[in-house]
């Protein structure tokens, strides 16, 4: 048995572990991270000097906590001083992460063989978990793909563990008619594709109708999934959208249970805090800021990273999964938006009010500045001047900004930049 094998089977039983259990389990690896680190990263033994601690005042769960958590710009600082100058052996070779860059900060950092190893596995623990046939035909759109390419198989450890059915390669860039002719000709079982550019597949669906008639699962990856979309998609086609979240950094940080729809942490490497602004742990239903510890990256200290996302910390599962639930990921921080008086609030696109005028397709709502606030959308049927000022009128008070909303309206598609969709960003720095 191999050795990723081999953590796919032990993650078959920890994911019914108590969470007493998993707390153990990640003091266990805690312990030797935090003293690698303190010894092999500048970076990591400058922060704990700065804040007047020692390695060994952070060697628990508990004691953990009175480190800050840290972001992007400090890795950005740190330069070579971030990554560890000596990494054990059986954590080579090392791998690298590469951010996209969407919030203006994109940062790149090593990461040991483990942290890829716990990736792969999480990768069949989601296939697992919704029962997908890895003899099916797969098609993949991402961001990552320059040219449409079909292969015999999907590759990555479904191949090299299962074998596996075809698969066809479509680039993100590409035109969504394209995409959908390429994916009528190949006709898959299953589907993993952006949010961004799911948006465009259903807009046309609800045009001219579904043609893949062999599709049953719909994966989506790196965006953020609203809820309208999957009420389109649950509507025009019956599907439901099978999510995870995840970032370049870590790797798999919770995936979609299919019994409740929450989103479960994957505590057997990761610790994962949802957080107030003021440090203090977040209750059931609040929204609060993501922050990370990776048990496993003795090449970079991932130890408190805030990441830059906000989620909302959801109930215990009915599924017998034990541990950290989440309900909902809202997004990157650039999604808040500011109000005159400094505060942020995530905005509400108000697409109920809007379909007394207008059938809405798509839509991204944008704050260039404290007093405009774009909203750009896709309708089936452009509104008349009188509608429009109505909407813009309705939207600006709904939102809190009177007279300062604007709409664009867009003939097909909205365009996202690598098929990333944000349905709100906030451009004032």
């Amino acid at each position: 048995m191999t050795e990723l094998e081999q953590l796919i089977a032990q993650l078959e039983k920890s994911q019914w572990w108590t969470m007493e259990q998993l707390h153990e389990l990640q003091e266990r690896s805690l312990v030797p991270l935090i003293k690698h680190h303190a010894k092999n990263s500048s970076h990591f033994s400058m922060r704990l000097s700065a804040q007047g601690l020692t390695p060994n005042s952070v060697l628990s769960l508990a004691g953990l906590k009175r480190l800050k958590p840290f972001g992007k710009r400090e890795i950005q600082a740190a330069g070579g001083n971030f990554a560890a100058k000596n990494i054990p052996q059986s954590h080579l070779p090392l791998g690298e992460a590469q951010t996209s860059g969407s919030t203006g900060q994109p940062v790149k950092l090593p990461k040991g063989r483990l942290t890829t190893l716990y990736w792969q596995a999480h990768v069949i623990r989601d296939h697992q978990w919704y029962n997908r046939d890895y003899s099916g035909r797969l098609a993949s759109i991402r961001a990552g793909f320059s040219e449409h390419m079909e292969a015999e198989s999907w590759g990555g450890p479904v191949a090299a563990l299962y074998g596996s059915g075809a698969a066809v390669a479509l680039p993100a860039a590409m035109d969504v008619g394209k995409q959908l002719e390429h994916l009528e000709n190949f006709q898959p079982n299953i589907m993993i594709v952006h949010a961004g550019i799911l948006t465009g597949f259903v807009a046309e669906w609800e045009r001219r109708g579904v043609s893949l008639t062999e599709l049953k699962h719909v994966k989506n990856v790196g965006d953020t999934v609203h809820d309208t979309l999957r009420e389109r998609l649950r509507a025009v086609a019956g599907w439901e959208i099978e999510d995870n979240y995840s970032c370049s950094e870590v790797g798999s940080i919770a995936i979609q249970c299919p019994t409740s729809g929450l989103f479960h942490i994957m505590h057997e490497n990761l610790i994962v805090e949802i957080l107030n602004e003021d440090g203090t742990p977040t209750s059931v239903g609040d929204v609060g800021r993501v922050v990370v510890t990776d048990l496993y990256n003795s090449a970079a200290p991932i130890i408190r990273y805030d990441i830059g996302d906000h989620a909302e910390v959801g109930p215990i599962c009915t599924c017998g999964r034990h541990g950290l639930t989440l309900k909902r990921i809202l997004g990157r921080d650039r999604g808040l938006f500011i109000r005159p008086d400094g505060s942020k609030f995530w905005p509400q696109a108000n697409q109920y009010k809007m379909s007394k005028f207008v059938k809405l397709l798509q839509w991204q709502i944008i704050q260039h500045a404290v007093d405009d606030v774009e909203y750009k959308m896709v309708v089936e049927t452009a509104p008349t001047a009188e509608q429009k000022t109505d909407m813009e009128r309705i939207l600006g008070d709904s939102m809190g900004f009177p007279g300062q909303v604007r709409i664009t309206i867009y003939p097909d598609i909205i365009p996202t930049p690598n098929g990333k969709y944000e349905e709100t960003i906030c451009l004032i720095k």
